[in-house]
């Protein structure tokens, strides 16, 4: 699996005329079916804003403006001193090298269990593991965002020789705490998302380092995330693009994957009924406010079965609604996956794992009612947190609460051309508020339905 827009670089897989790599098992949300091209991770989105080729607007936020709210500038690439971003200074610390000494493992499975324990212990809130494949590298370099790979002249070589030398993925999500991501467009739902992003750095560092002590290789930046989690049995791979785990639905922050040789037992791909629950649900793209979210079926892209989504028109709404949120996160939160971790949730996902294929669109339609019944078709919770308020209308200023020092005015006013500010009005009157869906997605959906 590869994270789009695709530029033929100088490897790729072939399912039909590789026989040592037979095609990767990654679940029934996802399939590979054809060649898939591997991406170089500079052709990757991030790169691609960071360059401007996704827009002036989108450049000049992200390059040239200072996040309004002060965690933000914290825990965010937008800060006024790029020291004071803490993920920042932690990615460009060099890695240390391996141990001569390496530790005797007799048991795959035994040393399986101990690393995900070992996770857990960093602060990861799962650990998958799984099996390397041509299709699920990166074509190229390595993805730049977390600094050295720690691979040296051991992560140079292509897919399929990176695979052969080492055979396993290791995956370390995090995830978002529930409470604040019911604040999805809002500074308390940025917070939410950018301190975990933060913790996976921290977990990912901590085991690229362990796994050096015990004498064996760790490399980062080589493998795509989403399709190691897939082969790793963390979860699978919903309609809104995300992966969507057992106990946490689509809250949880990926980040990166550690390709290694230490011997490992390799997890399954598990089966949560997402595949059945995303035809029928279409929650999340009736409510993304860019329609970014299909609502059509999945298409073949790069040799890969999957939904595609629209991830341009998802960033480019960013430069305009800077003063109130950062990242949108609605496509998570109001995911049917996406609920606290307690009894009755854990009941629903194994009643529809329990039922026979066959038999779960009846049972997705009685659980996407209850959803819609108790939690409603669109997240309306208020959310009150260190002296923030998320409101529930459009419009809602950031912080109600007396003794916020957060600064919510407009330092772009002046900077803010006079198109940007026709889109924000236009897109105001819409209706897009914090919550609300855009009335052209609910029409169109239900039609459709």
């Amino acid at each position: 699996m590869a994270i789009e827009p695709v530029t033929p670089t100088r490897a790729a897989y072939d399912p039909a005329a590789d026989t040592e790599f037979p095609p990767p098992d990654l679940g029934r949300t996802v399939h590979v079916v054809g060649t898939v091209v591997n991406v170089d991770p500079e052709d990757t989105p991030h790169p691609k804003v960071r360059r401007g080729e996704v827009g002036k607007a989108l450049f000049n936020y992200l390059r040239n403006t200072v996040a309004v709210d002060p965690l933000g500038r914290t825990n965010s690439t937008r800060a006024r001193d790029n020291r004071n971003y803490f993920t920042a200074v932690l990615r460009q610390t060099a890695t240390g090298a391996i141990n001569p000494t390496r530790t005797r493992i007799d048991d795959p499975a035994a040393m399986s269990r101990h690393i995900k324990r070992a996770g857990r212990y960093f602060g990861a809130d799962s650990v998958g593991i799984g099996r390397a494949h041509p299709a699920l590298l990166y074509g190229g370099g390595a993805m730049n965002d977390h600094g050295d790979t720690g691979g040296g002249d051991a992560a140079t070589g292509s897919p399929d020789e990176l695979c052969r030398r080492y055979p396993y993925v290791i995956v370390t999500p995090v995830a978002w705490d529930y409470g604040m991501a019911q604040a999805h467009r809002h500074h308390i739902g940025d917070a939410a998302y950018d301190t975990t992003l933060m913790q996976t750095v921290l977990v990912l560092t901590a085991m690229e380092r362990y796994i050096k002590e015990l004498g064996y290789t760790a490399i980062r930046g080589k493998v795509n995330p989403q399709a190691a989690a897939l082969a790793g049995g963390v979860g699978e791979l919903g309609r809104n693009g995300l992966i969507i785990s057992e106990k946490f639905g689509a809250r949880i922050h990926l980040n990166d994957a550690i390709l290694t040789d230490l011997p490992l037992a390799p997890d399954k791909p598990i089966d949560l009924g997402v595949e059945d629950f995303c035809k029928i649900c279409r929650k999340c793209a009736e409510t993304c406010p860019t329609n970014s979210i299909t609502f059509e079926d999945k298409q073949v892209f790069n040799g890969v079965e999957k939904y595609k989504i629209k991830w341009e028109t998802c960033y480019k709404l960013r430069p305009l609604v800077a003063d109130h949120w950062n990242v949108c996160l609605t496509c998570a939160t109001v995911c049917p996956y996406t609920k606290p971790n307690v009894w009755w949730r854990t009941l629903a996902v194994r009643t529809l794992t329990a039922t026979p294929t066959a038999a779960r669109p009846g049972v997705v339609r009685a659980l996407k009612w209850i959803d819609d019944r108790f939690w409603g078709k669109f997240a309306t919770k208020r959310v009150r947190w260190l002296g923030y308020d998320s409101g529930i209308k459009p419009g809602v200023k950031a912080c109600t609460v007396a003794g916020c020092t957060a600064q919510h005015g407009d330092p772009r006013g002046a900077q803010r051309s006079a198109g940007d500010t026709r889109q924000l009005i236009q897109l105001e009157s819409t209706n897009i508020g914090y919550y609300a869906p855009l009335k052209e997605n609910v029409n169109r959906f239900t039609k459709r339905s």
